[in-house]
């Protein structure tokens, strides 16, 4: 049987997941604060987990993540979802704390990314290689995407966006602002 946590599961709690968050007047099964480790679970506990419009909101994003990777089992994956940072939301928030972009998960590849760069990437890592010395922890991109609004989708911009993710956000970001940044991740233990 599959274990599922729904980390900051507010009142959507995912069906037959445990819920974690920190308000008492949410679904939660579990009440703990992301910002203190560890959290109240055993090493190697569950095989997905699902962290939805939490991570903008963590004190400490790289403690978080190697939380998530101590209680994850060895291949579990870890879905993200959280504004990008060219939504006027990750703004407004005054509770978010930080605004993500594509390559923000880079950081916990240990240097490496998901697949063999196209020519842009290759050289916008020439210019900004991903440093891997901010954690140990190893997690592998499995899949990433840009969500937008249905007008930006109609026009073909979330296409051009996720085609082209290094060029739209160096240029057309602002113009043409996405919604939701969407990550998969596998632990490597």
């Amino acid at each position: 049987m599959e274990r599922i946590l729904d980390v900051g599961c507010g009142r959507a709690k995912y069906p037959g997941a445990i819920g974690l968050d920190v308000n008492t007047l949410t679904d939660a099964d579990v009440i703990a604060d992301l910002n203190r480790r560890p959290w109240p679970f055993a090493d190697s506990t569950f095989d997905r987990i699902l962290c939805r419009h939490i991570v903008e909101h963590v004190t400490d994003l790289v403690g978080f993540m190697e939380e998530i990777h101590r209680i994850a089992r060895p291949g579990a994956l870890v879905e993200i979802v959280t504004p990008h940072f060219s939504n006027r939301y990750s703004f407004t928030d005054p509770t978010h704390l930080r605004h993500l972009g594509w390559r923000s998960f880079e950081y916990f590849t240990g240097g490496r990314t998901a697949s063999s760069p196209n020519l842009g990437q290759r050289l916008l890592e020439t210019q900004h290689p991903i440093p891997a010395f901010y954690t140990s922890v190893i997690f592998r991109i499995r899949s990433r995407c840009l969500r937008f609004g249905r007008p930006f989708r109609w026009l073909g911009i979330q296409w051009l966006a996720n085609r082209f993710p290094d060029f739209y956000e160096l240029y057309l970001a602002f113009i043409f602002p996405a919604r939701d940044l969407y990550v998969t991740l596998e632990v490597v233990k």
